[in-house]
């Protein structure tokens, strides 16, 4: 049975998301509602209007087939009432800037599985593979199953990016088919995670620690350094991953690029830093981490 995965992009030659060259496919669904979310159109399944006003042309042509009047023209640019908004697409489908598009759509597994075998000579020369990201891709680990059967019988690896919030049942299934996890660990702190997140650091911590009772090996810790939310955990989270025997964490300098994203689905950025983080001013962690035995890499 060819099953349906919502996903929102797939990221051909990837190299931030693993090892090697990678096809990266986002999926649709997340557990968390980080307030510096970059993918904010990842949250939810479903298609999702994306207005761009710095493409639009002010033609107009969105608001004569938009059936509840969900589209206007604002100062010479296209606008929507989100509140109206079916995400019918035919204000996207009419749009000859391409400054209205649709986010969010379902793929087979065998079309997907099609498309990412495009890459295989290239990802068997670079030592990459596919990364499953999103939103959250483990939601969808039961209906993906299909696609990650052919992926490893084809000989292509497999990496997971989690937030590792997800139930015990979905972090077993992973498994059997990840040679990868990119292992979110945003904090330590159980209150200021669930302020922050709105997620449950507890869950996180036992997929942590059972794919570390699997192969530690295969973790590599991913920390978006936060400022006013993270930066004076970092270290913390260096010594955590010595303490499992994790030998990598990967340190993700905080930025703005979401915060356009959010005005092109007609919603406001939750979080009150403007100014992206320098990545030079990560680089105090590198003698923590040589301390510690753990490669410390800036960036992903």
């Amino acid at each position: 049975m060819n099953k349906l995965l919502d996903i929102f992009e797939i990221e051909r030659f990837a190299v931030h998301d693993g090892p090697g060259i990678r096809t990266a496919v986002f999926f649709q669904g997340c557990p968390l509602r980080c307030r510096w979310c970059a993918n904010p159109e990842s949250q939810t399944v479903g298609r999702h209007v994306m207005v761009s006003g710095n493409l639009c042309a002010g033609c107009g042509r969105c608001t004569d087939v938009c059936p509840n009047g969900a589209i206007g023209i604002k100062d010479g640019k296209a606008c929507r009432a989100p509140e109206k908004c079916v995400s019918c697409g035919k204000c996207a489908d009419v749009c000859p800037t391409a400054a209205i598009r649709i986010s969010g759509r379902s793929i087979g597994c065998d079309e997907l599985f099609d498309i990412v075998m495009r890459d295989a000579d290239y990802y068997a020369e670079s030592g990459g593979g596919v990364t499953l990201t999103g939103g959250e891709a483990l939601l969808q680990i039961e209906r993906m199953e299909p696609f990650l059967r052919k992926c490893k019988n084809a000989g292509v690896s497999l990496a997971f990016e989690t937030c590792g919030c997800v139930d015990v049942a979905r972090v077993e299934r992973s498994l059997r088919y990840a040679d990868l996890y990119l292992f979110d660990i945003k904090s330590l702190e159980k209150q200021r995670f669930a302020r922050y997140t709105g997620g449950d650091l507890d869950t996180v911590l036992w997929a942590f620690r059972r794919i570390c009772e699997d192969d530690p090996a295969k973790i590599i810790i991913r920390v978006p350094v936060i400022p006013q939310f993270n930066d004076d955990g970092v270290p913390d989270i260096i010594r955590f991953a010595a303490e499992n025997s994790v030998g990598e964490v990967h340190l993700l300098p905080y930025h703005t690029l979401g915060v356009t994203k959010y005005k092109q689905l007609g919603t406001e950025y939750g979080y009150p830093v403007t100014k992206a983080m320098d990545p030079r001013d990560l680089r105090r962690f590198l003698p923590l981490g040589e301390r510690a035995g753990v490669r410390i890499k800036i960036g992903g």
